[in-house]
């Protein structure tokens, strides 16, 4: 089996799964009972929170653990969006659904929202974001690293204009960021920002919602007071310390595995320039772990079928389906081209991916045109 699908999710670390199944064996009583066991677990539980924030430097946010990156976003914007009546919103066209779908609900609310187009490296245009910004505007959410084409957002420049507002927040989506690429800003500057474990080899069912401390969300669940309500119900220690662990072992190593990847990727795009019936979608500047392309003339949901009938696994990226064919929205915002939209594919790679891996990719590729 070939595995190219790093951006879908990744195979968790020996050394995250022994924590958790360490610590949720040791430590499974309830975090909010009052007895002494249930206040071990709380420790353990307060003990990961505050190594998360002095890993990430966000000694003034609060930490939300939650089942996955969406649902951070959907409690992360609903939550502050709704504190507010009405307010103007400024995001892009090429956010993660989790974002996205989020924005078109409240535009439906009667919030005035604003969708920045890219350039033709994926990227925004920051005098198009500095022409919306205003007095009005409530909040800016823009995605750090797209999860389709890897377009890397110029988050420091965003951070400095959004900061000339100060009733303005800015939500980042750091999910395909965080321990891929060094950051050129503090995540500290950052209002509200959420993150997912099982991107960087952590375990499936938890992620993040951190924001500043003097920032009141509006509930979108109710129950108990755990997480200061926002995402109430019972803590799993055991998933938090694993969150934790793979933070604390995998941002270290961002530097060493962005350079190694990055000459898979150089290699790659080489190999790729040799089929005149491959077109890139991702820009040079893009994340080395995303390499987005089309093959003309060929369904994206056919290529995918077809690699892995040779035990070759990557992703339309898409929800497209052989009924539907419905253009990928990052891709058609990038091209403008419904059968570019309709016929990528997203190869995503890792610093478990070997050179041989790629020769083999390339060498079944290059069948594909006669499919």
């Amino acid at each position: 089996m070939l595995y190219f699908d790093y951006t879908a999710t990744t195979p968790i670390d020996e050394e995250v799964l022994e924590t958790y199944i360490r610590v949720e064996k040791n430590f499974f009583g309830n975090s909010t009972s009052l007895h002494k066991f249930g206040q071990m677990s709380n420790y353990m539980y307060e003990k990961a929170s505050d190594e998360i924030r002095d890993v990430l430097k966000i000694p003034d946010h609060n930490i939300v653990f939650t089942a996955n990156a969406t649902e951070a976003n959907n409690l992360g914007i609903y939550g502050l969006v709704l504190k507010q009546e009405s307010g103007k919103i400024i995001t892009t066209k090429i956010e993660h659904p989790s974002v996205y779908e989020v924005f078109k609900d409240l535009e439906k609310r009667g919030y005035e929202i604003i969708f920045l187009d890219i350039n033709q490296d994926g990227i925004i245009d920051l005098q198009e974001l500095e022409k919306h910004l205003s007095k009005d505007v409530i909040l800016v959410s823009v995605m750090w690293v797209n999860n389709i084409i890897g377009s890397v957002q110029p988050i420091k420049d965003i951070i400095e204009l959004v900061q000339e507002y100060p009733k303005t927040k800015l939500h980042v989506d750091c999910v395909q960021g965080m321990g891929k690429i060094i950051p050129d800003f503090d995540f500290s500057e950052i209002d509200l920002m959420s993150i997912s474990a099982h991107k960087i080899y952590g375990p499936k069912g938890v992620g993040a919602l951190f924001f500043r401390k003097q920032i009141e969300l509006e509930r979108r669940l109710y129950g108990s007071e755990a997480q200061l309500g926002v995402k109430p119900g019972t803590i799993s220690v055991g998933l938090a310390a694993a969150l934790c662990k793979t933070l604390k072992k995998h941002l270290p190593l961002t530097k060493e595995h962005y350079q190694y990847v990055h000459k898979l990727n150089q290699y790659l795009r080489q190999g790729l320039s040799n089929f005149d019936y491959i077109v890139l979608n991702s820009g040079e500047n893009a994340s080395p772990y995303i390499l987005n392309l089309s093959l003309k003339d060929l369904n994206g949901e056919t290529l995918v079928h077809f690699l892995e009938s040779h035990e070759i696994y990557v992703s339309t990226g898409s929800a497209c389906s052989s009924k539907l064919k419905k253009p990928e929205r990052t891709i058609y915002c990038l091209t403008n081209d419904v059968k570019r939209a309709t016929s990528s594919i997203r190869i995503s790679l890792s610093h478990l991916t070997t050179k041989e891996e790629i020769d083999k990719l390339l060498e079944i590729l290059e069948k594909a045109k006669h499919v």
